[in-house]
C-alpha cells in the first residue's frame, strides 16, 4: 500500500472518529444535562476527539490489529457509558449524601473535584494544586489536569462528566501496551486473554468510569513495563526511552506514594529477568544488597505513615461491622490484625454482596465488582504454585515475580485499608496489569495442559462462597438456621482439605496406571 492510499485510509479513519465523538459528545450533554447545551456538547467533542485520535494512533503504533480495535473500542464505551449512567442514577436511586446526589461513586472524587472547580474558577496558577492549600489531592497531579479541563475547555458551567472521557481514555490506552508486553513474551493467544482480563475486570471498570487516579497510574505502570522490556531486547528505543521517562513522572505526578514501590518492583523484576547474564558472583551479591537496602530504606521512610494508617484502618473495620468485632473478641489481641488483613484479601465479600439489604444501585456494584475479584482470585491462587513446578526460564521468572509482586501487593493493600470494601480493592487494582498478565498465563496454560488443580481451586473457592452466602443470609433473615462462625471457618478448611488429598491421589493412581499401562506395552 502506498504513502497516497495510507494517508487517505487514514483521514478516513479520523473522519469516523470525529463522527463518533461528536454523536458520543451529543449524548453525554444529554444524559447530564449542564450549562449551555452546545457549549457543553462542544466542550465534551474537544476531550472526546482528542482521546480518540490518541488511542487510534497508539492502535497503528502497535500493529493495527482488529482485535485490538474492538477491546479498545468496548473498554472504552463501557467505561465511559457506566460513569454516565452511574452519574445519572446514583441522585436518584442512591443513598441521601452529598457525594451520591452530586453523582459520585468515590468521596475522594467528589472532594478532588470541588477543588478543581474551585482553582479552575480562580485567578491562581495551575501549580498550585501540587501545593498545601488542596487537601482533595495530596499530590496535585490529577487536581492540575482536572482544573486545566474546567478551565480551558469548560469555563462556563462544571461539567465532571467530561473528566470521566479522560478515565476512559486513560484506562483504554494500557490494552496496547500491555497486549504488546505479552505477546512478545507468551504468545497472541496469552496476549489476547490479557488484554480482555483488563478490559472487562469489573472493579478496574468502575475505577475508570469515575474521576479516580487509578486509571493513569495503571497507564504509567504498563508503559514503564513495556519499555523496559523494549529496552532489555534493544527494540523500539526511540519510543521505550520516553515512555520510561514519561511513565515515571506520571507516576510521581499523580501519586508519588505509589511511585515509589512501583518503580522500585520494576527495577526487582528487571534484575531478576536479567541476573543470569551476571558471572560475577560478587556483583550479584552487591546488587541484591543494593535492591534490600533501597526496600529498607522506603519501608523506613514510610514507617511512621504506614503505621498510622493500618492503626486507622484497622479501626475502622471494626466500627463498620459489629459481627468482625464480635469474633475478633474470642481471638487473642495479637491475631486481630492478621485476621483483618486476610478478612480484607476476600473483599469486596460476594455473599455479604448478594445478601446485604442496599439500593438496587448498590447492590448491583457490589455483586458485580466481588464476582470480579472472585473470578481473578483463583487464578492468581493457582499461579501462585502452579509456576513453582516449571523448568527453569526466562518466562519463569519474569512470571515467578510478577506472581511474587502480585501478591506482596495485594497483602500490603489489605493491611493498608483492613477490610474495608472500597480502598483495599481499588489500592489492589494499581496492579491489576501485572495480575492480568499472570491471570492470562493461567487461563492459556490449564487449556494447553489440561491441568485438573484450577478446577479443584476453584470447587475450594465454592465450598467458601456456598457457607459464607448462607451464613450471610442468615445473618439478614435469621428466619434460616445459622452456623456458628469458627465451626464453619473449621467445616470449610475440612471440606477444603478433602478437595486437595482426593485430587492429589487420583492424579497419583492415574500416573501409577500409566507407568503400568507402559510396562505391558
Amino acid at each position: 500500500m502506498n504513502y497516497k492510499m495510507v494517508m487517505k485510509k487514514i483521514l478516513i479513519h479520523i473522519l469516523l472518529i470525529a463522527v463518533a465523538s461528536f454523536i458520543l459528545s451529543l449524548l453525554t450533554q444529554a444524559i447530564l444535562p449542564v450549562g449551555d447545551f452546545w457549549k457543553g456538547t462542544l466542550a465534551a467533542f474537544y476531550l472526546m476527539f482528542f482521546v480518540a485520535v490518541l488511542l487510534y494512533l497508539a492502535w497503528r503504533l502497535f500493529g493495527r490489529e482488529k482485535k485490538l480495535a474492538w477491546m479498545m473500542i468496548l473498554a472504552f464505551i463501557v467505561r465511559l457509558g457506566l460513569g454516565l449512567f452511574l452519574a445519572w442514577g446514583l441522585p436518584q436511586f442512591g443513598y441521601e449524601e452529598a457525594p451520591q446526589q452530586a453523582g459520585f461513586v468515590f468521596q475522594d472524587a467528589y472532594r478532588r473535584e470541588a477543588s478543581a472547580w474551585e482553582l479552575a474558577q480562580s485567578d491562581d496558577p495551575l501549580t498550585r494544586a501540587f501545593s498545601d492549600d488542596y487537601t482533595a489531592d495530596q499530590y496535585g497531579g490529577l487536581l492540575a489536569l482536572d482544573a486545566f479541563v474546567y478551565r480551558f475547555i469548560s469555563p462556563d458551567a462544571y461539567r465532571p462528566a467530561l473528566i470521566l472521557i479522560l478515565s476512559a481514555g486513560a484506562m483504554t490506552l494500557s490494552l496496547p501496551f500491555l497486549t504488546a508486553i505479552v505477546g512478545s513474551a507468551f504468545g497472541k493467544n496469552t496476549s489476547s486473554w490479557a488484554g480482555w482480563l483488563l478490559t472487562l475486570y469489573p472493579e478496574g471498570i468502575l475505577l475508570s468510569a469515575a474521576q479516580m487516579r487509578e486509571p493513569y497510574l495503571i497507564l504509567f505502570l504498563t508503559m514503564l513495563t513495556w519499555s523496559v522490556v523494549q529496552c532489555l531486547d534493544r527494540r523500539r528505543l526511540k519510543f521505550a526511552i520516553p515512555g520510561l521517562i514519561g511513565g515515571s513522572v506520571g507516576l510521581f505526578l499523580f501519586s508519588s506514594r505509589v511511585a515509589l514501590p512501583l518503580i522500585g518492583i520494576i527495577l526487582v523484576w528487571t534484575w531478576v529477568m536479567e541476573s543470569p547474564k551476571v558471572k560475577q558472583t560478587w556483583l550479584k551479591g552487591a546488587i541484591w544488597f543494593a535492591a534490600l537496602a533501597a526496600f529498607a530504606g522506603i519501608a523506613w521512610f514510610f514507617r511512621d505513615w504506614v503505621q498510622e494508617v493500618m492503626s486507622w484502618d484497622a479501626r475502622l473495620t471494626l466500627i463498620a461491622s459489629g459481627r468482625i468485632q464480635f469474633e475478633l473478641e474470642s481471638l487473642p489481641a495479637w491475631l486481630h490484625f492478621p485476621f483483618i488483613v486476610v478478612y480484607g484479601m476476600f473483599q469486596p465479600v460476594l455473599p455479604a454482596a448478594i445478601a446485604a439489604p442496599a439500593p438496587w444501585i448498590w447492590r448491583g456494584l457490589g455483586v458485580f465488582r466481588a464476582l470480579g475479584w472472585y473470578a481473578l482470585l483463583p487464578l492468581l491462587a493457582y499461579a501462585f504454585v502452579r509456576i513453582l513446578r516449571l523448568p527453569a526460564s526466562r518466562k519463569k521468572r519474569w512470571l515467578m515475580s510478577m506472581i511474587f509482586f502480585a501478591w506482596v501487593w495485594i497483602v500490603v493493600a489489605s493491611a493498608r485499608a483492613g477490610g474495608d470494601q472500597w480502598d483495599n480493592p481499588r489500592y489492589r487494582t494499581i496492579l491489576l496489569p501485572w495480575m492480568a498478565i499472570t491471570a492470562a498465563w493461567v487461563i492459556n496454560f490449564v487449556r494447553e495442559t489440561k491441568d485438573r488443580w484450577l478446577g479443584r481451586v476453584l470447587l475450594v473457592e465454592g465450598i467458601f462462597l456456598a457457607f459464607f452466602t448462607e451464613w450471610y443470609i442468615s445473618r439478614y433473615y435469621p428466619v434460616i438456621p445459622r452456623l456458628d462462625f469458627w465451626l464453619m471457618i473449621v467445616l470449610i478448611l475440612l471440606l477444603s482439605f478433602l478437595v486437595i488429598i482426593l485430587g492429589w491421589l487420583r492424579d497419583k493412581n492415574q500416573k501409577k496406571r500409566q507407568r503400568e499401562s507402559l510396562i505391558e506395552n
